[in-house]
């Protein structure tokens, strides 16, 4: 749709949109007219308005805008600079899309070279969601989330990059990938942490992006000398990213109680594969399809939300995987909308994403041997 047309469709749709949400808001009044009469009448009203704020977001196509500098972040803003290009190999390669420098931000603090050579320290590397077009790892976007897996899942640090994202120019297919190779050796290779104290942790579309990485791992890890990490934790992930081109979001029983919506999976999928070169329904995109393991015993957490869209691909999933030798565990968050870890203060259900954080440690803590702190 061109800029025009999207604008003038913004325009004369606005009033019906407004009008729409305070109707269905009055009808929350009463819990039978609530998407899910479980819900309060606060999380009803939340997630009906991050549903109208998503839909304007798809419609005007406006992606975050990335930048380099510490910002409010300050000194928990470091940038990190990409690996030699003889580790980009395979659908990492492209002659015009290269590895960049990026920006990642650390909770609580990056950590000091004593807790780099402690055996305690734990570190999630995680990639934010956002269909891949929005976000971007700081504060105002995934500070909430890296507290609760400081808080509750017993990482002692958290890294959140911000990847490039497929909204703007050169930030298609391989672009976020190549970002996530690119933070994940940094951890390896200048920081020198074992990979067995690190979680690759991503949420919605960053949870898509883990799964790429750990598809290049497999593909390639052993001859770049690129070793697994030493867990695995996916909230709500993004796992068939090429159904947003083919299938109606709309006819999920879970469309009413959610708040994603069609265009903003189609704006993913379409720019994400932009370039030509990836198959949105191929094994980097869409793992659902391409269910794959590795050598080794790496247990992965899984979290969807009962109540969102993409829970019955997330089931699916884990059941392939769990079939392909993953230690897998799927908790199926009752009563949730998408990707909670993320939204969850902003929708009502904090409750709710603490408590799969805390859930995610005490599996991983005993799947994995890892050193995680039981949560207070």
């Amino acid at each position: 749709m061109a800029h025009a047309t999207v604008f003038l469709y913004i325009i004369f749709a606005t009033p019906w949109l407004l009008l729409r949400f305070l109707f269905d808001v009055s009808l929350y009044t009463l819990p039978r007219q609530r998407p899910d009469r479980e819900w309060s009448f606060n999380q009803a009203v939340r997630v009906r308005a991050v549903r109208l704020v998503l839909l304007y977001w798809s419609l005007l196509r406006s992606g975050d805008r990335l930048r380099l500098t510490p910002g409010r972040e300050g000194k928990r803003f470091t940038t990190v600079r990409p690996q030699s290009l003889k580790l980009y190999q395979g659908p990492l390669y492209d002659i015009v899309i290269r590895p960049e420098k990026l920006g990642v931000t650390w909770t609580p603090s990056p950590p000091s070279p004593a807790e780099l050579a402690s055996q305690s320290t734990t570190l999630a590397l995680h990639f934010h969601g956002g269909g891949f077009v929005i976000g971007d790892g700081r504060d105002h976007d995934t500070g909430y989330l890296a507290r609760t897996l400081v808080q509750h899942m017993g990482c002692t640090h958290v890294c959140t990059p911000q990847y490039r994202l497929s909204s703007h120019s050169g930030g298609q297919f391989p672009a976020p990938l190549q970002d996530a190779v690119t933070a994940y050796l940094h951890l390896l290779r200048e920081m020198r942490i074992s990979p067995r104290q690190v979680i690759l942790s991503g949420d919605s579309a960053g949870g898509n992006l883990v799964l790429g990485l750990l598809r290049y791992i497999k593909d390639h890890g052993q001859e770049l000398n690129i070793p697994p990490p030493g867990a695995v934790a996916l909230w709500s992930p993004w796992v068939d990213v090429g159904a947003a081109l083919h299938q109606d979001m709309k006819l999920s029983p879970n469309y009413p109680t959610d708040y994603l919506n069609p265009e903003f999976g189609r704006w993913g999928a379409e720019t994400i594969a932009a370039s030509g070169i990836i198959d949105p329904s191929g094994p980097y995109l869409s793992p659902l399809r391409h269910p794959f393991n590795l050598d080794t015993n790496i247990p992965m957490f899984v979290n969807a939300g009962e109540r969102e869209v993409l829970c019955d691909d997330i089931e699916e999933f884990s059941k392939r995987f769990i079939s392909h030798g993953w230690p897998l565990h799927l908790l199926v968050s009752k009563g949730c909308p998408h990707d909670i870890l993320l939204l969850g203060p902003k929708m009502g259900f904090v409750r709710e994403a603490e408590e799969a954080a805390a859930d995610a440690n005490a599996f991983l803590r005993s799947a994995a041997m890892l050193h995680l702190p039981t949560p207070h």
